[in-house]
């Protein structure tokens, strides 16, 4: 059974709706432990609304361990949280593809991939792409390929050259090469 998505002008539902469609989530794609399941409650014990953790500064938002992001990334895949650029040019989103079935995503990732292929990305070209630029513009803009406008991508590229200035700001700072 797909699981219920929202755009960030649905009502909200109680955390317990979230716990369960996370605990089908898991099911679906062949993962889930009880480090999962306690970092998705401490999560929603400190965040009900998973949005407002959006609010937090990027420091905070990097902090999360790696038992809470297979839950953000379920929220954001599910349209529950848009965590901002900063944070999605900050984060490897390393089981993106595996996330995505039977989500929101998967036919505006495969008719993606299909149209990059149709006009001679290779199959891997147009998997990087997809998961690289357009994954995080859809969970950013909680929409539809259709959807996307030139401010979404410029929003994506500022978010890119801030974080390019950044790591190059710390890495004069650390002597890093």
């Amino acid at each position: 059974m797909p699981l219920a998505s929202v755009n960030a002008t649905s009502v909200e539902r109680p955390a317990r709706d979230l716990l369960a469609d996370y605990a089908t989530h898991l099911a679906l794609t062949g993962r889930g432990n009880s480090a999962y399941t306690s970092a998705a409650r401490s999560f929603l014990r400190h965040w009900p609304v998973p949005p407002d953790w959006a609010d937090q500064p990027l420091a905070e938002r990097l902090r999360a361990g790696p038992q809470l992001r297979p839950f953000l990334s379920f929220l954001m895949i599910h349209g529950w949280l848009q965590p901002g650029y900063d944070y999605l040019v900050s984060r490897k989103l390393s089981g993106f593809w595996r996330d995505i079935v039977a989500s929101p995503l998967e036919a505006d990732m495969a008719r993606f991939r299909e149209g990059a292929e149709a006009i001679g990305y290779t199959p891997i070209q147009s998997l990087r792409v997809a998961s690289q630029s357009v994954g995080r513009l859809l969970i950013q803009s909680g929409g539809h390929l259709d959807d996307l406008t030139l401010r979404d991508f410029d929003e994506l590229i500022d978010a890119c050259r801030q974080r390019t200035h950044s790591t190059a700001e710390v890495g004069r700072t650390t002597g890093a090469r």
